[in-house]
């Protein structure tokens, strides 16, 4: 017999998604932050600990969503929503790409290279603006999935 406590993949999936959001809106702050304010230096490494966090809750969240949570689930539930479950798992895919070739642009930036520095911080703010884009279509496909009565009793 499970707990009370005890936690499922939608549970973790939950869990993870707060993580996350958390993260992303970390990552946006830290991403506004103004230079002579804070410091080109202290933004840099900022930037480059945050998104490395942030890489690893999105992949955690993909996995459990690949994984134990919904993708296999809707596509089972609703054959005629297949192709939906496979754009977003294409999302996934993207990110993945995305983050592969940021992380290691960021790391092998100095602080002194200003204006290439800016240009890999735009191309965050637009990967997280695509995760939250990513962040609806799903919670869209799981109520129209889920919470959609099709009728057909009596």
């Amino acid at each position: 017999m499970q707990g009370i406590d005890a936690i499922t993949p939608a549970n973790a999936a939950c869990m993870e998604h707060q993580i996350l959001d958390h993260v992303k809106q970390a990552l946006r702050v830290t991403l506004d932050w103004k230079v002579p304010s804070v410091g080109i230096a202290r933004k840099f490494s900022s930037v480059q600990f945050t998104l490395k966090s942030f890489q690893r809750h999105l992949e955690r969240l993909m996995e459990l969503e690949e994984q134990d949570g919904y993708m296999a689930l809707v596509a089972e539930l609703k054959p005629n929503m297949s192709f939906r479950v496979d754009r977003l798992a294409q999302d996934h895919e993207r990110f993945r790409n995305s983050l592969g070739r940021l992380l290691p642009e960021v790391d092998s930036l100095c602080e002194f290279q200003d204006q290439e520095f800016e240009c890999v911080c735009q191309e965050i703010y637009e990967l997280l603006d695509s995760v939250d884009r990513h962040d609806v279509e799903e919670v869209e496909l799981l109520q129209e999935t889920f919470l959609f009565d099709e009728g057909g009793e009596g």
